[in-house]
């Protein structure tokens, strides 16, 4: 009994050493499928970036200045821009105020082209609302300037169209600021008051460094050159992530009439320097900053020492290419080759030239027979019909009258009138039978209405098979062809 026991336990430790054996064995096996497969997967990556690497190696580069390139057609390399930002003006007394309180809102939008990887030229629109300060204390206001229609220092014409404005003579009106009078304020206790000099001057603020807002409505137009910096310094890159990009250039502006100010037309400059950042093949965003000078009365104000205004803007927004965006290789010809031309050429220079053998003898023209012109085969003016008729519209027959002429001038000549119809129009067999009819009515006609011998006339058809024109409604014709 103990015996078969100790048979059984034995037996016991057998299978469960087995057991171990064929799983420790599958587990060994698993292990090396992963290894494999890790191994493998490893390569297929090393491999991918190796040749990544290799592409990007080879891949040739150019400097985008010393490269000559293709030129692009009139219509690539075009885009526009849409932005907004703020202003600031800075002009007489714009300092003395809070800054804050002056930014006002900007719009821009931009279209331009580039003439090369490197520069091209925009036009730019912006304009709005600009806020101000003056104290009311010091200089002259365009308004009055002499040659205007408003210039008063010699004496006021019309006072009663300036109920507000004092009626004293005298050049000291060039001092008056119009605003003033949409305020409120007016000489003699209104706020207005004259010093020594006869000047105005606004008396509440009696040099403690009181401000009154001035606001000025205006639009501008900015023709700039532009070009990339990075790409001019650099190699062409159409996948540049970021680009900076100067410019500048000429400025039309209008200002328009506001709180006693004028209508004002004028030209200034600007320039700015432009951060672009590329999201596609088609689109980039922007950050720009720009600093237009207008003349010193931009704003209606002059004088103060100060000689001309400024207006600082900073825009972003988004620009869409129009058109091809990139540039292509003008890839240089072969000099070696052209050296070896060279070289060929002036070994043929050196070499002596041979004898020229005497010229034989020039051999006489045997005298020819004259070919005789060829005759008309066919008269020139055809019978032209409307789609799917066989009837002769009333200007044709003028045509008739012409062969039946011809005919009786020629009595040995024969007519073969042939009918024709166009493939376009209804199908072979019905096109024969269309072609049919147009013929024997045409010859019908030189019969009967111009009493042409039927001996001499013949009728003949083609239908569709013969398209004796290029242009398919001119097939539906009857064309006298002539046999002598």
């Amino acid at each position: 009994m103990r015996k078969s026991v100790l048979v059984s336990k034995f037996v016991l430790f057998l299978q469960s050493k087995r057991y171990y054996v064929i799983h420790n064995h599958n587990v060994l096996n698993m292990k090396k499928r992963l290894l494999t497969a890790a191994f493998l997967i490893g390569c297929s990556f090393t491999l991918n970036a190796q040749q990544v690497t290799e592409q990007e190696t080879t891949q040739k580069k150019y400097n985008t200045y010393k490269t000559t390139w293709e030129k692009n057609r009139f219509k690539d390399t075009w885009f526009i821009s849409f932005g907004s930002g703020a202003q600031l003006l800075m002009g007489e007394d714009d300092d003395k105020g809070d800054q804050l309180k002056a930014v006002t809102y900007a719009p821009s939008f931009t279209i331009g082209k580039y003439f090369s990887p490197i520069w091209g030229l925009r036009l730019n629109l912006t304009g709005g609302s600009l806020h101000g300060y003056n104290d009311g204390q010091a200089g002259t206001y365009r308004k009055w300037n002499k040659g205007s229609k408003n210039y008063l220092g010699e004496g006021y014409a019309k006072p009663e169209n300036y109920p507000n404005y004092p009626k004293e003579q005298g050049t000291n009106m060039l001092t008056w600021d119009p605003q003033w009078n949409y305020m409120g304020w007016y000489l003699d206790g209104g706020g207005i008051a004259q010093n020594g000099k006869g000047e105005y001057y606004w008396s509440k603020n009696s040099g403690d460094g009181k401000l009154y807002m001035q606001h000025v409505h205006y639009l501008a137009t900015n023709l700039d050159f532009m070009f990339d910096f990075l790409t001019l310094i650099g190699n062409y890159d159409p996948k540049r992530s970021f680009e900076i990009t100067p410019f500048a250039g000429l400025t039309y502006f209008h200002v328009f009439p506001h709180k006693g100010q004028i209508a004002y037309d004028g030209f200034g400059a600007n320039a700015g320097l432009q951060f672009k950042f590329r999201m596609n093949d088609k689109w980039n965003i922007f950050a720009e900053g720009t600093l237009s000078m207008y003349p010193d009365d931009f704003d209606g104000h002059a004088g103060d020492n100060v000689v001309t205004d400024l207006v600082a803007q900073v825009v972003g927004g988004v620009t869409y290419k129009i058109g091809k965006s990139t540039w292509n290789v003008c890839e240089p010809v072969d000099y070696g080759l052209i050296d070896d031309l060279n070289r060929t050429i002036n070994d043929l220079r050196n070499k002596e030239c041979p004898e020229c053998p005497e010229c034989p003898p020039v051999p006489q023209p045997q005298p020819q027979e004259e070919e005789k012109p060829q005759t008309t085969k066919f008269l020139p003016d055809p019978v032209f019909f409307r789609i799917d008729k066989s009837v002769i519209d009333k200007s044709e027959w003028v045509k008739i009258e012409k062969a039946a002429n011809y005919l009786q001038a020629h009595p040995d000549v024969k007519v073969i009138v042939t009918g024709y119809a166009d493939k376009k129009t209804a199908y072979p067999a019905y096109n024969m039978k269309l072609s049919e009819r147009r013929s024997k009515n045409v010859a019908k006609s030189l019969i009967s209405t111009y009493g042409v011998s039927p001996s001499r006339v013949s009728v003949d058809w083609s239908g569709d098979k013969v398209q004796p024109y290029e242009v398919n409604e001119w097939n539906r014709v009857v064309i006298f062809v002539l046999d002598k």
